[in-house]
C-alpha cells in the first residue's frame, strides 16, 4: 500500500512553537545545566556543607590552649663583719665591709642580710613563710670522712605572710652569727684528738615555703627555696661565700585541653557531617553512573587484539586489497584457522572509530577478511 504524501495542511495542524524552550518557558522555570557544571556545583554543596560542619565542631569545644606564668628569681648576701677587740687585732674594735679574706682569730660576728626576690610577668596572691638554721660540720681534711655534723635554729619558722595581687615578692632577714663561738666550739671538738687534720664549714641557710595563687591555675603552685652562705671554720683565713644558685628566669604551664562548651552546636555539626556524608556518596555514585562504558563493540575489539597481538599487525590505512581474490570470513575464528594454517601476520584497521574495523589476511592473490561492526555484535548478543 502506497503511502500518502504529506501535505502543508497536515503541518498546519500541529503546534506552531517559534523557539523550542518557549514549549517549557510558559508553564515554568526552565533551564539546562551541563554535565561538567552538575558536578562542579554538587561538589560546591559538599565543600560549602564541610565547611559548616568544621565551623560547627570548631565552636563546640574550647580552644586547647597554654597558660603561662613566668617567673624571675634572685638571691642575694650581704654582710659586715665584726672584730674583736684584742691585742693581737691591729684592725681596732670596728667593722669590715665585704671583702675577699678576713682574719679567723680577730673575728668576733658576722652579721649577714640574706635576701630573696621572687617577680611574676602577672599580678598573683603569694603567702610565704621562712627560717633560718645553720649546719655545723666537721671533716678529716685527709680522708673526707665526717667527724661532726650538727644543726642549729638561728631563727624559728615565721608567721605565714600574705601578699595579694602583686607581681614581686621581697625577702630579707638579716642573720648575726656569733662567728667566735661557733669556731670555738669546733676547736674544742678538734682537740679532743690532735692526730686529725680537722676542717669545718659553717653553712648558714634561709628556708623559704612560697605558695602562689594565680587566676588561670586551678591549684596553687607550692615552690620552696634555700639561700645558703657557708662561712670556713677551723681556719687561718675565712672567705664568706654564697653557696645557693636560683634558677633565674622560668614558667609555670598549664595545658588546657578542648572542653564541650556547645552542645546544640555539637548535635548540628553531626547532622551536617552525616548530609554532607550522603552527598558525597551521591556525587560519588552521579560520577561512576555517568561515566563513559565501553559498547560490546570495543569490548569485543579490545579481547581480540589483546588475546592475539603477536599475529595482528596495526596499520595507519586501509589495507589495499583491489585485485585480490577477496574471502569473506564469517567471525574471526574462521580468519584465525586461516592464519594458523598460512602463518601469515592480520593486518588491523579501524575505519570507523569505535564502530567498524576490518582484519585481513593477504596470501598470494587471496586475501581474507573479517569485518567487526558495531550493529552486528549487538545484533549477535541479542
Amino acid at each position: 500500500m502506497a503511502k500518502k504524501p504529506v501535505s502543508d495542511k497536515d503541518f498546519e495542524k500541529m503546534e506552531k512553537i517559534p523557539n523550542v524552550r518557549d514549549k517549557y518557558v510558559h508553564r515554568g522555570f526552565y533551564f539546562y545545566l551541563s554535565y561538567s557544571l552538575r558536578v562542579f556545583l554538587m561538589c560546591l554543596v559538599v565543600v560549602v556543607c564541610g565547611i559548616l560542619t568544621f565551623m560547627c565542631f570548631d565552636r563546640s569545644f574550647s580552644k586547647k590552649k597554654d597558660i603561662v606564668l613566668q617567673y624571675n628569681e634572685q638571691d642575694y648576701l650581704d654582710y659586715d663583719v665584726k672584730l674583736l677587740n684584742t691585742e693581737n687585732n691591729p684592725f681596732g674594735n670596728g667593722t669590715l665591709k665585704p671583702g675577699e679574706y678576713y682574719i679567723s682569730s680577730i673575728i668576733d660576728d658576722i652579721s649577714t642580710d640574706l635576701a630573696y626576690s621572687y617577680t611574676f610577668d602577672k599580678n598573683v596572691d603569694v603567702k610565704y613563710s621562712y627560717s633560718v638554721e645553720a649546719d655545723l660540720k666537721l671533716k678529716d681534711d685527709k680522708t673526707g670522712n665526717v667527724l661532726a655534723d650538727d644543726t642549729y635554729t638561728l631563727i624559728e619558722t615565721t608567721d605565714e605572710k600574705e601578699e595579694k595581687d602583686v607581681n614581686k615578692v621581697q625577702i630579707n632577714q638579716n642573720v648575726n652569727v656569733d662567728y667566735n663561738y661557733y669556731n670555738g666550739l669546733a676547736k674544742e671538738f678538734a682537740s679532743l684528738n690532735n692526730d686529725i687534720d680537722a676542717i669545718g664549714d659553717f653553712l648558714v641557710k634561709l628556708h623559704i615555703n612560697l605558695e602562689i595563687k594565680y587566676k588561670g591555675f586551678d591549684e596553687p603552685i607550692k615552690k620552696e627555696y634555700v639561700v645558703a652562705v657557708n662561712i670556713p671554720l677551723l681556719s687561718s683565713q675565712v672567705k664568706i661565700e654564697k653557696v645557693s644558685n636560683p634558677k633565674g628566669t622560668g614558667s609555670y604551664v598549664k595545658h588546657v585541653k578542648a572542653e564541650l562548651t556547645n552542645e546544640a552546636l555539637l548535635y548540628v555539626g553531626i547532622v551536617l557531617l552525616i548530609i554532607d556524608t550522603l552527598l558525597i556518596l551521591m556525587v560519588i555514585n552521579f560520577i561512576i553512573k555517568t561515566l563513559p562504558k565501553k559498547t560490546i563493540y570495543c569490548q569485543v575489539r579490545d579481547r581480540i587484539l589483546n588475546n592475539y597481538d603477536k599475529i595482528i599487525v596495526n596499520s595507519k590505512k586501509v589495507p589495499e586489497i583491489a585485485g585480490y581474490n577477496v574471502i569473506e570470513c564469517e567471525n574471526f575464528g574462521e580468519l584465525l584457522d586461516a592464519q594458523t594454517m598460512l602463518n601469515k601476520p592480520i593486518v588491523y584497521f579501524e575505519v570507523i572509530k569505535n564502530q567498524k574495523s576490518v582484519f585481513v589476511l593477504i596470501n598470494d592473490n587471496d586475501a581474507y577478511r573479517y569485518t567487526l561492526k558495531e550493529c552486528d555484535v549487538d545484533d549477535n548478543i541479542s
